[in-house]
This record gives C-alpha cells, sequence and structure tokens, in this order.
C-alpha cells in the first residue's frame, strides 16, 4: 500500500525530535525518514539516545532496523551486545562481529 503524503510529511516531522547531536555531520532539517533511512538507524544505532531510539522504532520496521544494524562495519562491542539483546540475534551475526575489530589483541 502506497504511502500517504501526509504520513511522509508526519514521519519527516519526527525527525525534528531526534537529537541533533547524533546527527552532527548533516543538517537533520534537510534528511529525508526513507531517503536517508540507512544513514539515520545506523547514527541512532551507533551514537543515539533513548528518544531517538523510540523515534527509530516508531519509523521503520523491525526487518529495516535489523537488516542495517547486521551490516553496519563499525559499531563498538557494547552496542552489538545490547543490539543482539535487542535483535533477538547472536553478535556473530554482525558485520562488524566477524571483522572481529573490536576485541583484537
Amino acid at each position: 500500500m502506497a504511502e500517504t503524503d501526509n504520513s511522509h510529511e508526519n514521519n519527516n516531522k519526527l525527525l525534528s525530535q531526534l537529537t541533533k547531536g547524533v546527527f552532527w555531520s548533516s543538517d537533520i532539517d534537510q534528511l529525508d525518514y526513507l531517503r536517508d533511512k540507512e544513514y539515520i538507524i545506523e547514527q541512532i544505532i551507533d551514537a543515539g539516545l533513548e528518544n531517538d531510539e523510540i523515534i527509530m522504532w516508531k519509523l521503520y520496521s523491525y526487518e529495516d532496523i535489523k537488516n542495517i544494524a547486521l551490516n553496519m562495519e563499525n559499531l563498538h562491542k557494547e552496542k552489538v551486545t545490547y543490539m543482539s539483546f535487542v535483535l533477538k540475534v547472536k553478535e556473530s551475526e554482525f558485520k562488524c562481529y566477524k571483522k572481529k575489530q573490536w576485541y583484537q589483541k
């Protein structure tokens, strides 16, 4: 089912409630929740606060969040542990886990 323009506009308004510092490298007012979905989800997973996560779950499906999280190349070990719990997947399923960047000696 196609999304209405009003719904798209309302979802973009939700973006204005996100923590500005999480999106330090971009103008949050220029983001579009569909066009910039991957960037938005990655930034929230990596540096978002609780309110940012709540908004993320309102905007995006479990599958979208899961697919993007699992394919992130750089994610701190603590975030991998947290997201594996939230998404109910094994830490070893994360791309960054497979790179073993965060626990190499």
